[in-house]
């Protein structure tokens, strides 16, 4: 019995140290027609395979703990956290893993794994990588995937070229990771990321998909996108009392022509300069 904890311990470490040298490689070793390495989809496998018979043995929490960066898949559910995270959760230890269930209809469909690997591994980050998981262990999206095509709120998938795109809580997730398109479906060529054809549930979906931009929060009215940079007080304004009486509207300004408006054409300007890729 011994000789098989230990073994799994040194599994564990094992798992742990390939994330950890795995999450610090450059994003230039990643091809630009690629969602995710090879080997960095393996990682995400082997993570499956470590968590998926274990997390719910873990402790239980009342709630998703503050101070941890919130899964792109929300905080409801059940939550989990393993004995290094419980050690203090005012800081969470280098090891700690996080484990957020996610229940639709009174069952699981989809789970969220944080891990914080090691210092500066991922800055913007605090250091916490981020996983989310169907039921069945499919990884449908990390932290650590191309930011080209990863928005923040969606799953993206290329097949034969064509990039496919659905919210991280849709129901079709399972056909598409499977490799089936969803029935009811749009084309939309050359709307997508350099001009790749793209494809989702809807036209809406696909318009919410690229004007997804990090360092903005978004809001759609009535086909238009309101855009406020993150974390201000505009934005916070606009989520508790609504369309602010100064503003400015630019028609037609964003992707796939969509109409933007904003405080002021400052913001506009920025969130139509901003680049798409992470920041270190």
């Amino acid at each position: 019995m011994m000789m098989f904890r230990a073994r799994l311990e040194f599994g564990v470490r094992t798992l742990l140290l390939v994330a950890a040298s795995l999450l610090c490689l450059p994003t230039a070793s990643m091809a630009d027609d690629e969602i995710r390495t090879a080997d960095h989809q393996k990682y995400a496998d082997d993570f499956w395979a470590f968590l998926g018979d274990r997390y719910t043995k873990w402790e239980k929490l009342d709630q998703f703990p503050a101070g941890v960066p919130t899964p792109e898949a929300g905080i409801e559910g059940n939550v989990y956290a393993n004995k290094v995270a419980m050690k203090d959760s005012s800081k969470f230890d280098y090891g700690s893993i996080l484990v957020v269930e996610h229940i639709r209809d009174g069952k699981p469909y989809a789970i969220s794994s944080l891990y914080r690997s090691r210092l500066d591994v991922n800055k913007k980050n605090d250091d916490w990588y981020e996983v989310l998981y169907l039921t069945d262990g499919s990884v449908a999206k990390t932290s650590g995937d191309n930011a080209k095509f990863s928005h923040e709120g969606f799953v993206a998938k290329l097949v034969d070229g064509r990039l496919w795109v659905l919210p991280v809580d849709s129901p079709a997730l399972a056909e598409l990771l499977e490799g089936n398109a969803p029935e009811k479906h749009v084309t939309l060529p050359g709307a997508g990321p350099d001009r790749k054809t793209l494809k989702s549930d809807s036209r809406e979906t696909a318009a919410a998909y690229m004007v997804a931009r990090p360092g903005f929060v978004t809001y759609w009215e009535d086909g238009r996108a309101w855009v406020f940079e993150e974390g201000t007080e505009a934005a916070t304004s606009f989520s508790e009392n609504g369309v602010p009486e100064k503003h400015v509207t630019v028609i037609g300004a964003g992707p796939m022509r969509t109409t933007l408006k904003a405080p002021d054409r400052e913001t506009i300007d920025a969130f139509l300069g901003v680049s798409l890729e992470p920041k270190h």
